[in-house]
């Protein structure tokens, strides 16, 4: 029986396209909530940016909970614990720091619910956007700001720009987890961080084998957690990664892909075939 859902949210659950969480993905997930199958969302996001979309889930009511920079931190809904799993020391910040100055790229770095950046650019306005995060711009008054390890950070410029130095910051910071999560975007984690270790520490503190999870991802970081889990989609349009390392593939996020494997759950739950 699976007992837990663990969602990616970008172009899986959350369309960007529609703006929204498309209405089967709502309608589904609350059913599948009530049927006793918890919900995880598992995302790059910072935690800032999951809790319009926690509370729109109704996740505090039936125990759901959320992997938030890409697995460096975990939030139990119902109380509102926050567990950090893993952070960026202060030295690495400054590492961080320097390699942005050098190669003319932003950076911008997690300070509970900020997010500090160097500089503004379209990569940032998205985020502020669609999804919700506060960013204070400070320039070269940064550590002015920035005076705890953090959980995430990320360098954004243009696309052209990150082709040229994601070579070389693989090469010179390769004791941080770097994902490029979009073309605007170079996520850095701590090292060996991902949202598959922290499913594997929520499925033994609730006593389950991966046999009780289900996972859905579109980018090639949700990897990992669908090879982990005992049934695993990915949506139609999702990297070729993903959609390798599936079990089922589903519709696109803007028809419901989600709630489409929340529909296959409550079948195989009853003992169908999913």
């Amino acid at each position: 029986m699976i007992r837990f859902l663990a969602s990616d949210i970008d172009h899986t659950l959350y369309s960007h396209q529609l703006r929204k969480i498309p209405e089967r993905n709502l309608s589904a997930l609350l059913q599948l909530q009530q049927q006793g199958v918890r919900l995880i969302l598992a995302t790059a996001r910072i935690a800032m940016g999951v809790r319009t979309m926690a509370e729109q889930l109704k996740m505090a009511d039936y125990g759901g909970l959320i992997i938030a920079s890409a697995g460096a931190e975990l939030i139990h809904c119902a109380s509102g614990h926050r567990t950090v799993l893993s952070s960026l020391s202060l030295p690495l910040i400054h590492q961080l720091f320097q390699f942005a100055a050098k190669h003319q790229v932003h950076l911008s770095v997690q300070q509970r619910d900020w997010m500090i950046a160097t500089g503004y650019d379209e990569a940032l306005e998205s985020d502020r956007r669609d999804v919700g995060i506060d960013f204070v711009v400070v320039g070269s008054d940064f550590f002015s700001y920035v005076k705890e390890p953090a959980c995430m950070a990320a360098l954004t410029g243009t696309p052209q720009l990150l082709d040229q130095i994601e070579p070389l910051a693989r090469a010179q910071l390769n004791d941080l987890t770097l994902t490029r999560s979009s073309r605007e975007f170079l996520d850095i984690t701590p090292l060996h961080v991902c949202k598959a270790a922290a499913l594997r520490r929520i499925l033994q503190e609730n006593g389950l084998t991966a046999e009780a999870l289900a996972a859905i991802g579109d980018g090639v970081n949700d990897v990992e957690m669908l090879q982990l889990a005992g049934l695993a989609a990915a949506p139609c349009s999702g990297s070729e990664q993903a959609r390798k390392a599936a079990d089922i593939l589903t519709c696109s996020c803007e028809d419901g892909a989600v709630g489409e494997l929340a529909e296959r759950i409550l079948q195989y739950n009853r003992g169908q075939r999913p």
